[in-house]
């Protein structure tokens, strides 16, 4: 079956659409049909040489720049695809329209091009036409430049193949039944000249054209500009490409998108370690037609795709869609080009900004060595300090059982903020809440105290007594010089973390000293924590408490952190721990018991675990 396509005489016209991956198909199609012996294109005559030079350089992508345009070349536009064709085959090729200097952008209200693989280009174009879109007044001029060119192409070859947009095909080809052209004036240029058609072809003399007033530039496009600029995104450009070196099996678009979730969904397990069950794609699939049917859509965009992943997964998958589908591995500049790195703004105008706040994957804590049970009898706990420093149990069990206090009060702290009253219908919820009631109580209506989703556990603790300033790091006056960090000695015990005063300020027995702690960080399950204080990772923290924090952060197997403190964290650690999934639920420090918190302030340190036996004669 032969393509769609108009003609007159032995003019062949494919009405196309500008930057379509189903058009550039048709045009292939197309010119393997036909087999034309020169190939015309709806694109500036006084720019032939360049557009010729960027069609030669796909599938890499060029930027023809003058003083007010910007010409994208990429291998899913029909018009650089026919100019591509003919240079492949050896055939001359014509760009034939005219040099317009601020032609204005119209947007029109066109059907969905994926309309053309389901109702095919046909239908599709008959539909165009009797919408009867708007014409500018140098359209008509336009549509003259062209008809003139053509019919001096006709003269000379057998099949003429022209490329045209919807909005000027059938004018063009009206145009050609004139005997005669008049000149026109547009921009001050006289875009028509008289000449004498010879006969034979050889002797075809080139189109008369006048320099262009600007200076053109040819340049590529960075990396990061290609992935945001590109009419048709780098995943469809990419499958059109590996067709045209085919041509075997039809390209759906929506069978792409299809394609392009299912890549994605493996790198995000891949990347994330988080599985991605058979229901996301369902319900990202569908998310996403319901999408395109509000926008009088068939299929989405780029911008509509990301949105329904960020919606039915998370931000990660969304952004694995995103480098997935932005990623195009034709980009060569092999002949070292100019690079330019423009916007969406600098070429298409307005656009919609899509933002990802990623959730980092842990690179504590995940992983950690369980130590083997000893089946030939018990040996002492060796802890890792080479001054063989030990605790006092009574003081381990006050500690543990007042963060298991914290971790209990914070989460239902976060359960008592995201609870909210509603109007009584056909449950009690958690309650009747008396003072909603009162409150609306001209309503006639009982409001209930109803609770969302429980949160989560959390398995991090970190108690900040007192934070040492700039003036307490000189290394003779500072206040809390001690810093270790001590592993659980038993299953029920958390590691720990902290900064306290120095050990030999206050000897109260032999190998018995009383210190005081400025801050400490819990964590559990034990026997994971590394030294924190030698970590690189927390170089860059500005006291010892953001250390504890940014470690608490790092090593929670659970989504909360409780955080007692003066002061709340700042919004830099809250969006550290938002990128790894995790959530500070601040506790004022003046909300707690001063009684308690001066019990657990105080802690003791011993020379070994022999000191235990003795250290109760010495501890009050």
């Amino acid at each position: 079956m032969h393509p769609f396509h108009l003609r007159k005489g032995n003019v062949i016209a494919l009405p196309t659409l500008h930057y379509t991956m189903e058009c550039a198909m048709h045009v292939k199609k197309a010119f393997d049909y036909f087999q034309p012996d020169c190939i015309a294109v709806e694109l500036s005559e006084d720019l032939n040489d360049s557009f010729l030079h960027a069609a030669s350089r796909l599938p890499d992508i060029t930027l023809i720049k003058t003083s007010s345009l910007y010409y994208l070349a990429e291998p899913c536009d029909a018009s650089f695809e026919a100019l591509r064709l003919a240079l492949e085959s050896g055939l001359p090729s014509y760009c034939i329209d005219l040099h317009v200097d601020n032609y204005p952008l119209f947007n029109e209200a066109l059907p969905d091009p994926y309309a053309i693989s389901i109702l095919g280009l046909e239908k599709y174009y008959t539909a165009y036409i009797q919408s009867q879109p708007v014409k500018h007044p140098l359209d008509r001029s336009r549509e003259l430049h062209m008809a003139r060119r053509l019919k001096e192409l006709s003269c000379l070859y057998e099949r003429v193949l022209f490329i045209a947009g919807f909005h000027h095909s059938e004018a063009v080809l009206a145009a050609l039944d004139q005997n005669s052209f008049p000149l026109d004036e547009v921009n001050g240029q006289r875009p028509f000249t008289s000449q004498k058609i010879p006969r034979d072809a050889s002797k075809l003399p080139e189109f008369e054209k006048e320099k262009p007033k600007t200076q053109v530039t040819i340049a590529t496009l960075t990396e990061d500009s290609c992935r945001k600029v590109m009419a048709e995104y780098g995943w469809i450009s990419q499958a059109y490409e590996e067709w045209r070196g085919s041509s075997d099996i039809e390209l759906d678009r929506q069978q792409l998108i299809l394609s392009l979730y299912k890549k994605s969904s493996d790198n995000y397990t891949k990347n994330t370690g988080n599985p991605f069950l058979g229901y996301h794609l369902r319900n990202t699939m569908k998310f996403a037609r319901n999408y395109s049917l509000q926008q009088n859509r068939l299929l989405p965009g780029l911008f509509e795709l990301l949105s329904c992943a960020k919606g039915c997964v998370d931000h990660n998958y969304a952004y694995e869609v995103w480098e997935l589908a932005t990623s195009y591995p034709f980009r060569k500049n092999i002949d070292n080009l100019q690079e330019l790195d423009l916007s969406v703004e600098d070429i298409w105008g307005h656009s919609k900004p899509i933002y990802f706040h990623l959730k980092q994957r842990q690179t504590k804590g995940l992983h950690f060595q369980r130590r083997q049970k000893d089946r030939g009898g018990k040996k002492p706990f060796s802890p890792p300090s080479p001054f063989f420093l030990c605790s006092y149990p009574p003081e381990d069990l006050q500690v543990e059982n007042f963060g298991d206090f914290l971790k209990k009060k914070g989460t239902r702290l976060l359960s008592e903020e995201q609870a909210h009253s509603i109007p009584f219908s056909t449950s009690l919820e958690e309650g009747l809440d008396v003072k909603e009631t009162v409150r609306h109580w001209h309503e006639k209506k009982l409001y209930v105290r109803k609770r969302e989703k429980p949160p989560q556990a959390a398995s991090s603790v970190v108690i900040i007594f007192d934070e040492d300033s700039p003036e307490e790091k000189d290394l003779y006056n500072e206040k809390f010089p001690w810093k270790t960090s001590w592993q659980g000695e038993h299953s029920q015990e958390s590691d720990m973390a902290f900064y306290a005063t120095s050990l030999q300020q206050n000897i109260i027995g032999p190998g018995i000293s009383r210190c005081e702690y400025g801050g400490f960080m819990l964590t559990s399950p034990p026997r994971r924590l590394q030294d924190v204080w030698t970590d690189p990772d927390y170089e860059r923290c500005k006291n010892k408490g953001e250390v504890l924090l940014r470690a608490a952060i790092d090593y929670a197997l659970k989504p909360l952190i409780i955080l007692v403190a003066k002061k709340p964290p700042t919004s830099k650690i809250r969006g550290i721990a938002q990128r790894y999934g995790k959530k500070i639920v601040y506790l004022p420090l003046g909300s707690l018991s001063p009684i308690m918190l001066n019990k657990i302030r105080s802690f003791h340190a011993l020379d070994g675990h022999d000191k235990r036996e003795i250290a109760g004669d010495y501890i009050f």
